[in-house]
C-alpha cells in the first residue's frame, strides 16, 4: 500500500471544515450561521482580508477585474474556504470573491483562527490541508484554462485563416464582377461600332462591285480586239490570283525575266497577280500592246481585288464581333459549332501570328446554344493555348479537333504543343481569375475559365483540362438540343 502523507488525513473539505467549526463553537462559542443570497461580494480584489469563511453549502466564483471587464476565474474550482490564500499574501485580496446560489457560511476573523491553532496545534494541519487542496483545484483551472486558451488560439487562427480566404474570394469576386461590367459596357459599345460599320462597309461593297463592272465596260469599249483581249485578261487575271510560295514566285521571275527581258518588271508583274507565262509571250508578240499598258491594266484589278478581299473581311469581322459583343443578349438558337469556331479566329487572328492553326473537323450537327457566350469560351480556350505557346517559347501548334462522341452530343478540343500545365494547378485554374503565365500563378485579365465552365455547365455541357509536358488538351462537351431540354445526368 502507498505510504500516508501528511496531508492526506483520509477527510474530505466539508469534513475538516466541520471540525474546524465544531472546534470554534468550542473554544469561542456558538458561531452564528450566515446565509448570503446570491451576488453577495465575500471579498474584494486589492482589498484586506479581515476574516476567512468557510462556505457550508452553496457556491461562489472568484474573479479578475480587468480593463476587458470581469473575468470569472474559478467557480466549480473555488472550493469552500474563502479568504484562507490571503494569509499568505499580507492579507490582500487577490481574487474578488461573489455567491452565485444563496451560501450558508460561518465567518472567522483572522485572530481567532490564529487563537483556534494555538489552543489546538492539530487544527494547523487542517488548515494546511484546506490549503494545499485549494491552491492544487485552482492551479490545474489555471492549467486547464492555459490549454482552453492554447486551443482557442489554434482555433481562433483557422477562423482567420478562413476569413481571409473569404476576403480574399470577396475581393477576386468584386474584381470579376467589374470586369464583366467592364465587358458588358465593351460589348454594347462594339456592338454599337459594329452597327455603325455595316452600312458604309456596304456601300463599299457595291462601289467595288461597280467600279470593276465601269472598268470592264470601258475595256471593252476599246475598238481594237486584241488590246480589249489582254487588257481585260490581265484585269480578271489580277483580281482571280492567289498567293504563291516564295519558290514558286523565284521561278516565275526568272521565266517572265527570260520572255520580258526586265527583271524588274518581272517582279513587279508576280506581285500584280499575273503568273501566266504564255500570255507574256503573246503581249511580246503583239505589236499593238505592251507590257506597260498590260500592267496598268494588272494594278486595276489587283486594286479591286485587295479593295473586294478587305471590303469582305471587315464584314465578317463585324458579324462575328456583332455577335460576340452581345452574349447575354443572344437568343438561344440553332449554331454552326465550325462557323462559330471559325468566327473565334478571325477576330483573334493577331493573336495567331506565328502559330499553325490545324483543323481536324468531323461533321457536325448544329448547336441549339447562346452564340455570343459560346464564342466567348472558344476565345477563352485559344487564346490561352496561343500564349502559352508565345510566352514558353514551345510549341508552334494549335490542333482544334471536333467529333460527335455519342448521339446527342458534340464534343471541342482545343490542343496546343505547349509546355503543359504542373498537375497541382489544373484544379486551381478553374478558380476565379487564376491563370498560369510565364510559369507564375497570377490572376488573369480575361474572362478566366472559372467562367467558361460556368458558360458551359449552363448549356449542360462539360468542360475539363488534360496536360503534360507535351501540351495541354481542352475538351468541351455540348448537348445538341441545348439548355431547354438536357438531362444533366446524361454526359458524354
Amino acid at each position: 500500500m502507498p505510504e500516508v502523507t501528511e496531508l492526506d488525513v483520509g477527510l474530505t473539505d466539508q469534513e475538516i471544515i466541520t471540525r474546524i467549526i465544531e472546534a470554534a463553537d468550542k473554544h469561542l462559542g456558538y458561531q452564528p450561521r450566515l446565509t448570503f443570497p446570491p451576488g453577495v461580494y465575500l471579498t474584494k480584489e486589492g482589498h484586506y482580508v479581515e476574516e476567512v469563511i468557510f462556505a457550508l453549502s452553496g457556491q461562489v466564483l472568484l474573479q479578475r477585474f480587468t480593463d476587458a471587464g470581469d473575468i470569472v476565474m474559478h467557480h466549480a474550482s473555488t472550493g469552500h474556504v474563502i479568504g484562507l490564500l490571503a494569509l499568505a499574501s499580507n492579507r490582500v485580496g487577490f481574487f474578488t470573491a461573489r455567491t452565485t446560489t444563496e451560501v450558508v457560511a460561518v465567518q472567522l476573523p483572522t485572530e481567532q483562527v490564529d487563537y483556534l491553532i494555538r489552543q489546538e496545534p492539530e487544527l494547523s494541519r487542517l488548515f494546511n490541508i484546506l490549503f494545499v487542496r485549494s491552491y492544487d483545484r485552482r492551479l490545474r483551472r489555471a492549467e486547464d484554462i492555459q490549454i482552453e486558451q492554447h486551443e482557442l488560439t489554434a482555433q481562433l487562427e483557422e477562423e482567420r485563416a478562413r476569413l481571409t480566404t473569404a476576403l480574399h474570394n470577396l475581393e477576386a469576386a468584386r474584381r470579376e464582377l467589374m470586369s464583366q461590367a467592364r465587358f458588358a459596357s465593351l460589348g454594347e459599345l462594339a456592338a454599337g461600332v459594329a452597327h455603325e460599320l455595316n452600312n458604309p462597309m456596304a456601300a463599299i461593297e457595291r462601289t467595288a462591285d461597280h467600279l470593276a463592272e465601269d472598268v470592264e465596260g470601258l475595256i471593252t469599249s476599246s475598238p481594237n480586239r486584241r488590246w480589249r483581249e489582254a487588257t481585260s485578261h490581265a484585269l480578271e487575271a489580277a483580281r482571280s490570283s492567289h498567293a504563291v510560295s516564295t519558290k514558286e514566285a523565284r521561278a516565275l521571275r526568272r521565266e517572265l525575266t527570260e520572255v520580258t527581258g526586265d527583271r524588274a518588271l518581272a517582279q513587279r508583274w508576280v506581285l500584280a497577280g499575273l503568273h501566266d507565262v504564255d500570255f507574256a509571250k503573246q503581249v511580246r508578240a503583239n505589236r499593238r500592246l505592251d507590257y506597260e499598258t498590260v500592267e496598268h491594266a494588272a494594278s486595276i484589278g489587283t486594286a479591286l481585288r485587295n479593295l473586294s478581299t478587305a471590303s469582305t473581311r471587315i464584314t465578317q469581322l463585324v458579324a462575328s464581333l456583332r455577335a460576340y459583343a452581345r452574349p447575354d443578349g443572344d437568343p438561344v438558337t440553332d449554331v454552326d459549332v465550325h462557323q462559330s469556331i471559325e468566327d473565334t479566329l478571325q477576330l483573334i487572328a493577331h493573336k495567331l501570328r506565328g502559330v499553325e492553326v490545324k483543323r481536324d473537323f468531323a461533321e457536325l450537327p448544329h448547336v441549339t446554344c447562346t452564340p455570343g457566350q459560346i464564342a466567348q469560351v472558344w476565345t477563352n480556350l485559344i487564346t490561352n493555348a496561343a500564349e502559352a505557346i508565345e510566352e514558353s517559347g514551345k510549341g508552334s501548334t494549335i490542333t482544334i479537333r471536333t467529333s460527335v462522341p455519342k448521339t446527342g452530343w458534340v464534343r471541342v478540343e482545343v490542343i496546343d504543343d505547349g509546355p503543359g500545365i504542373p498537375p497541382e494547378r489544373i484544379d486551381k485554374l478553374f478558380e476565379p481569375r487564376f491563370t498560369t503565365k510565364n510559369g507564375e500563378v497570377r490572376f488573369g485579365m480575361g474572362i478566366g475559365l472559372s467562367i467558361c465552365r460556368g458558360i458551359v455547365s449552363a448549356h449542360h455541357g462539360t468542360i475539363e483540362l488534360t496536360s503534360s509536358t507535351n501540351g495541354t488538351c481542352a475538351t468541351v462537351g455540348l448537348p445538341i438540343d441545348g439548355p431547354h431540354a438536357h438531362d444533366e445526368g446524361d454526359t458524354p
